[in-house]
This record gives C-alpha cells, structure tokens and sequence, in this order.
C-alpha cells in the first residue's frame, strides 16, 4: 500500500473539527489546528514518503502552511513577514540543491 498525502490530511482536518464540536477549540483555532496538521503532515511526508526531487516543495510548503497557521497568535504583518521568509528560504534551498546536483 502506497501513502499518499491525501491520507495524512484527512486526520489533519478531521482531528481538530472533532475538537471543535467537543467545545475544546473555538472556530478559528480548529482552522489554525487545521493549517498546523496539515503543514506538519507536509513536512513528514516530504522527509519519509515524497520522492527525492519534490522533497523540498512538499517539504517547503509544509512550514509555508505551518507560518500561515500563525494568524490566531501574531499579527497578520508578522504571519506574512514568516511567508515571505519561508519563500525566501525556498527559492534559496532549491537553488542550492539545483547547482549541487548538477555539480555532481
């Protein structure tokens, strides 16, 4: 059986709404929970599962999602100032893997 990434977010979005309806979270901490889970489930599957080439985008786009879900805690600035880092780093890190395997 192959894991997919369509596995991991269906816990993702369903731990966090059962949360919800249990009175634990508000609206808008499930919906951050959400965004948590969901970045956090990209990021595993980029270090276990993905394939080695779209490690760093799964991977990039699991702490892009993880910074996003920041919004109930910072100020909508700091959350996108964390986007835009994040991006940043990406482009950076894809960069650096491009040169070093052509280099190799």
């Amino acid at each position: 059986m192959k894991i997919g990434p369509g596995m991991g977010m269906i816990v993702c979005i369903l731990v966090p709404i059962v949360l919800l309806l249990f009175g634990i979270l508000t609206i808008m901490q499930a919906l951050a929970g959400i965004l948590l889970l969901s970045g956090l489930w990209a990021i595993v599957y980029g270090i276990v599962f993905a394939r080695l080439r779209d490690r760093v985008y799964d991977i990039g786009a699991g702490i892009i999602v993880i910074a996003v879900s920041t919004f109930v805690f910072l100020p909508v600035e700091y959350v996108l100032g964390l986007v835009l880092i994040s991006v940043i780093a990406i482009v950076l890190t894809s960069i650096t893997m491009t040169r070093n395997s052509k280099i190799g």
